[in-house]
């Protein structure tokens, strides 16, 4: 596989606030084009390009599987038709077809959520394309996308997922095209405890793994228009702004234990269609400060 970036026309301003992470500006966006260009080659991409690996599946391959590209952060001429750089806009473009499947930069550190000196921090400007259109063929019970995660690697890496990794991200932020009656709308998913609730494990029918979750409404998707996320993890905290506005101050104190990393890019969690995501900005930063 082929799979690299250069600056951008956006103008985004990130600083770091008491109870605010970032003063937002909206981005100008240039026409797509359809163009390909490698990622690497776009200097705007640099801080999450050379702290990541590309988890990229085959489209329309079994469920769960995955390609590792890049493990060394090295994208030197990475690039295919599911994963580059739009010359005219000049976005990163994630695509994918499968249920299941998947097309993500992998952050390598793993890092603990209660450091108290160290802000870890994820940010972007994306456009999801014609998700609903996507998502048309699918059963409605499966109509939804992931985009930016921050998930678990268990409580100490052995190599392999970690000794004590659970399942489930402390993190989603995703796109659905229908729930409790709300179409179209962005959400943020966090995991509100440490519990393994997957089907194995023998917890799912516990009251704590059916409340195992807070759900966020982050508004309706815009087809004309990007939205901004900042997601910071520290000092026993997780903060998420969107658009400028803070959403989410969350207490992570039952999360001291796990390791955590973010991934950015497209996972699909319905059949029969292609997810597109278009990030016009996305960075990645460890910052030795304090909320």
């Amino acid at each position: 596989m082929n799979l690299k970036l250069s600056t951008t026309m956006l103008m985004v301003s990130s600083v770091l606030l008491a109870g605010c992470m970032s003063t937002y500006e909206p981005i100008k966006v240039m026409p797509s084009n359809g163009q390909r260009g490698v990622p690497a080659d776009y200097a705007k991409f640099d801080s999450i390009l050379s702290a990541s690996k590309l988890q990229i599946s085959t489209p329309n391959a079994k469920e769960g599987s995955k390609n590792e590209v890049a493990s060394d952060s090295n994208f030197t001429g990475v690039m295919d038709e599911n994963f580059y750089v739009d010359k005219g806009s000049e976005a990163l473009v994630f695509k994918m077809q499968g249920y299941k499947l998947r097309n993500e930069l992998r952050i390598l550190e793993n890092f603990k959520t209660d450091n108290p000196d160290k802000i870890y921090k994820l940010s972007a400007d994306l456009m999801l394309i014609d998700p609903m259109n996507a998502i048309k063929n699918s059963d409605p019970e499966r109509d939804e996308m992931t985009f930016l995660q921050v998930h678990n690697k268990g409580t100490h890496d052995d190599g392999k997922h970690g000794a004590g990794y659970i399942p489930h991200p402390l993190v989603r932020i995703v796109w659905e095209g229908e729930r409790r009656g709300i179409n179209n709308h962005y959400w943020a998913i966090v995991k509100n405890n440490a519990v393994n609730c997957s089907k194995e494990f023998g917890n799912r029918e516990k009251q704590i793994c059916k409340k195992a979750y807070t759900r966020y409404d982050l508004g309706e998707h815009d087809p004309l228009n990007p939205v901004h996320f900042d997601i910071a993890v520290g000092d026993q905290r997780l903060i998420i702004d969107f658009n400028g506005d803070n959403v989410v101050d969350h207490k992570l104190d039952y999360w001291t234990h796990m390791r955590s990393y973010f991934k950015a890019g497209v996972y699909n969690q319905f059949e029969n269609g292609q997810s597109e995501a278009h990030f016009y900005n996305l960075k990645y930063s460890v910052e030795e400060t304090k909320f």
